[in-house]
């Protein structure tokens, strides 16, 4: 029978969408059915990382490893009409087979509709991590039904907002404690070099405790990994992922300057960043906790006018622009929660802006989604 979204139905209805004969397998807590007409997804209403479930209101995200055949089915091209995903009687191997999402509440299982694949990732030939994109977006109240808001932890607070302008080292400290539980292995103490600026041996030292802050996007070199230039006029302590550019501070066993500038290298062009290192290093530390936090929200090309909605309930972190050279960012924070903002990708008058957050947990992000701002994606 035809399924409209948000349908509740019998999960022997859900399998007759696989066809007469299917294969079903577990994969990270949800049921993976792979059939002669369909590929059928049944979850739980579940809200973990590190289970299969529904994460956003565009997005599935099915976590562990699955079997080849499943695997196959989630990542080959999705079935697509003129007007959308193709109706599920629509098989063969040059059209593809549609994927149905499923979660079951109680006895029942609710329908989400087609889903396709967004992108996958995958160790020694296994699929262990597939994203499918919802299309349309779930509401609001049917998201809350099939992932509903969790109970809000205590969230990392704002304390060292009070020493950003007069302290920026100890900023630096109260804001990698609170953002970042140690629950790691310290790592061993290791040998700074007497030529590191206090305020990158001091980084190094909360590293140990806490050596996710050397970087998951951008990286900042270990001490024992630090050189210099072909000149050796600068000592490189930091790099893009990609090899793009690199951050260098001048390398003077005898300098008296004890917090340097800070100098972004691309294509052989050395330029300043606009913060010496010690803030530097702080805004190193929120870009990296935005960038690699578990729950984001974007907004493209926002109008600037449009950016008071946002600093309504944010705080905006008094230091000049990171990344200055490249791309200016911004930051704004609150409670588990950092933002950065730069000039639009493809605005070239800057009426327009790119907003990026991180969040510790989701339900830092609901305030937000309380804001009058179009978002590209949000996982509150």
């Amino acid at each position: 029978m035809p399924l409209t979204r948000s349908d509740m139905v019998d999960v022997s209805v859900a399998l007759d969408l696989a066809g007469t004969k299917f294969h079903a397998s577990a994969v990270g807590g949800a049921t993976v059915v792979v059939g002669t007409m369909a590929t059928v997804i049944i979850a739980h209403v579940v809200d973990d990382p590190a289970a299969s479930g529904v994460w956003n209101d565009q997005e599935f995200r099915l976590h562990g490893p699955t079997p080849d055949l499943a695997a196959s089915r989630l990542t080959e091209p999705a079935p697509f009409t003129t007007t959308g995903p193709a109706p599920f009687t629509t098989t063969g191997p040059e059209r593809g087979h549609p994927v149905h999402l499923f979660v079951r509440i109680d006895e029942l299982c609710t329908y989400l509709g087609l889903v396709r694949h967004s992108q996958s990732k995958w160790a020694d030939g296994e699929l262990y991590s597939c994203h499918l994109r919802i299309d349309p977006p779930l509401s609001r109240e049917l998201l809350d039904k099939v992932r509903p808001p969790g109970t809000q932890p205590a969230l990392p607070g704002l304390g060292w907002l009070d020493h950003v302008e007069t302290e920026p080292g100890r900023a630096v400290e109260l804001f990698v404690t609170s953002w970042y539980p140690n629950k790691a292995e310290p790592r061993p103490a290791a040998a700074i070099p007497g030529s590191v600026p206090p305020a990158l041996a001091g980084f190094y030292r909360l590293a140990e405790k806490h050596p996710a802050i050397l970087g998951g996007q951008n990286f900042l070199a270990p001490p024992a990994e630090l050189t210099t230039d072909e000149r050796a006029e600068r000592l490189i302590f930091g790099t893009e992922n990609q090899g793009g550019w690199e951050w260098s501070i001048p390398w003077d066993l005898d300098a008296a300057d004890t917090d340097p500038e800070v100098w972004l290298t691309e294509e052989d062009e050395p330029v300043p960043e606009q913060e010496p290192l010690s803030g530097f290093l702080l805004q190193f530390s929120l870009y990296e906790a935005s960038m690699t936090a578990p729950y984001k929200a974007f907004a493209r090309a926002l109008p600037r006018q449009l950016l008071p909605r946002l600093e309504s309930c944010l705080h905006r972190v008094p230091l000049r622009p990171f990344l200055s050279p490249i791309s200016p960012k911004d930051f704004l924070v609150g409670p588990g929660v950092i933002a950065h903002v730069s000039p639009g990708w493809h605005d070239e008058d800057e009426d327009e802006v790119d907003v990026w957050i991180g969040a510790h947990h989701r339900s830092a992000l609901r305030p937000l989604g309380e804001v009058d701002i179009r978002w590209s994606r949000f996982d509150g």
